[in-house]
């Protein structure tokens, strides 16, 4: 059996942040309905094996051959998606540079795991205890 293939490629991310919310709206408009944007929770990502009621741990990229990118790489996948020229960059230098991937990594962890700090209010998530 075959895993099912999206018309267009697919971007889920975590619809209760605002800061994910609103980057992945610009980037929707960006790209003028290349993609299709959902939030994790919509359950667009289930026929791809990705739970709506589990946390996807990063943004997922799904393509319309079926394949998952997940973090950094499918942002710069779509960005190139949505015409970015700085997207084709980013995602050959991920893909050829081994010390661009790893800091790649690191700032998409890093992001991820501050995205509360970044736009004051606008992520929902429960801060952290000590």
């Amino acid at each position: 059996m075959s895993s099912p293939r999206p018309a267009k490629p697919l971007v889920l991310y975590d619809g209760e942040c605002g800061f994910c919310s609103s980057s992945m709206e610009r980037w929707r408009k960006r790209g003028g309905g290349a993609l299709k944007f959902a939030p994790s929770q919509s359950g667009e990502g289930e026929p791809y094996g990705l739970p709506s009621d589990k946390p996807l741990g990063a943004v997922k990229l799904v393509e319309c051959t079926g394949e998952v990118r997940s973090g950094a790489p499918a942002i710069f996948r779509m960005m190139e998606l949505c015409g970015s020229p700085a997207g084709r960059m980013l995602r050959w230098l991920y893909e050829k540079l081994p010390p661009f991937r790893v800091a790649a990594d690191l700032g998409y962890r890093i992001v991820a795991a501050n995205r509360s700090r970044l736009r004051a209010g606008a992520c929902t998530l429960p801060s952290r205890q000590p």
